[in-house]
């Protein structure tokens, strides 16, 4: 009996312990678990905010994308309108590059065109300097002959005592001279004046002078007896100036004629047949019909009757050559030779035109008057 209640006993403490460790270990699993489930828990939650923070750091990446996506399209629209610019300014610098390079072209032909110019009216002038240089007894007197206020008539003789030749060179009165015809300069101005503007045309000194009238033409040649000459062609002018302001016919005949005062003063007058050119070739034929006749009259030999003569001459006459000087003159050139005939013109170095009155007028074809200077130049030296 006893032996069964020990072991009755015995099963009894064993089950009790079998209990206790099944509680034990109940109790050890349920701390376990709920220990693993914690530790789940918590890894949950770390993988949930690990989650939420990519999600997060996502978004920021996606919201930096956007931004980096917009500057994108800002920086892409800016480089499009920079370039859009820079090929506005490229087109723009292209035209006025273009354009100034134009003007620059322009600038340096027009410098090269001044320089050209300047180089060559230097040598003109080198020129000219070099045709002022005449000979010491080079002699010149001018003569002017006047109609009312004006000089229509000019001529420059000039003297070449080593050639013993006297030069006859007419200057027409229409050649234009700083704004105005030269045949109006000695009112306006004076002798002086005139004589200035007349060495610069000519190139020569002027030394003397001689302004006679139209009717102190007229005594010359009938104190003188009047005048022998050639004509070379016939005359007929039906519009010659009268003193009452018309015009009556003049004509006359080609050979040989003996004129008086009028006659002469008629003869060098005409032109509205012929022209300018053609008188001053008249004129020219007077001067040497009274040389040639003062020659015959043998004056030298008589000077009461050269000095009476002069001093007649000179009430109607103005001039700067004395009476000792004409007699001088006299004696020194009467057997010269007159070369005659020399006319500036436009069948050589002017041409004719209009001025801003519509006058008629005449320039040099040259611009200046270096191919006059040269021409009258050679005439005297040559």
């Amino acid at each position: 009996m006893n032996n069964l209640s020990e072991k009755h006993d015995e099963k009894i403490r064993n089950n009790r312990i079998l209990l206790f460790g099944i509680i034990v270990s109940v109790v050890i699993g349920t701390i376990g678990f709920a220990l693993g489930m914690k530790g789940i828990n918590r890894d949950i939650l770390m993988k949930d905010m690990q989650i939420n923070s990519m999600i997060d750091e996502i978004g920021q990446i996606k919201q930096e994308n956007q931004y980096l996506y917009q500057n994108l399209l800002l920086n892409r629209n800016a480089v499009t309108e920079s370039f859009k610019i820079l090929h506005n300014s490229f087109e723009e610098f292209s035209s006025k590059g273009e354009k100034e390079i134009a003007v620059l072209s322009d600038r340096f032909a027009k410098a090269k065109d001044d320089l050209k110019a300047a180089v060559i009216k230097n040598d003109r002038l080198a020129k000219e300097i070099g045709l002022q240089n005449y000979p010491e007894d080079i002699f010149t007197i001018l003569i002017l002959g006047t109609n009312q206020n004006l000089t229509d008539t000019i001529v420059l003789a000039v003297v070449n005592p080593s050639k013993k030749t006297i030069t006859l060179v007419s200057i027409p009165r229409d050649l234009y001279v700083n704004g105005r015809k030269i045949n109006e300069i000695y009112s306006a101005y004076g002798i002086r004046k005139f004589k200035q503007d007349i060495t610069r045309i000519s190139g020569v000194r002027i030394d003397k002078y001689i302004i006679i009238s139209l009717e102190s033409f007229k005594k010359v040649i009938d104190i003188l007896g009047g005048i022998d000459l050639y004509v070379y062609k016939n005359i007929v002018d039906p519009y010659f100036p009268t003193a009452e302001n018309g015009y009556k016919e003049y004509s006359i005949k080609k050979g040989s004629h003996h004129m008086n005062g009028n006659d002469a003063l008629m003869y060098v007058r005409s032109r509205k047949t012929t022209n300018d050119f053609d008188r001053s070739k008249r004129q020219h034929q007077v001067i040497q019909a009274v040389r040639v006749k003062v020659k015959m009259l043998d004056l030298l030999s008589s000077i009461d009757k050269a000095i009476e003569i002069y001093k007649t001459i000179a009430r109607d006459v103005k001039t700067n050559i004395d009476v000792f000087e004409a007699l001088s003159y006299l004696k020194n050139y009467q057997n010269y030779a007159i070369e005659s005939g020399n006319v500036i013109s436009t069948s050589n170095f002017l041409y004719s035109t209009k001025n801003s009155r519509g006058q008629y007028i005449l320039l040099p074809k040259a611009g200046d008057y270096l191919n006059i200077k040269q021409s009258i130049s050679t005439l005297i030296r040559e």
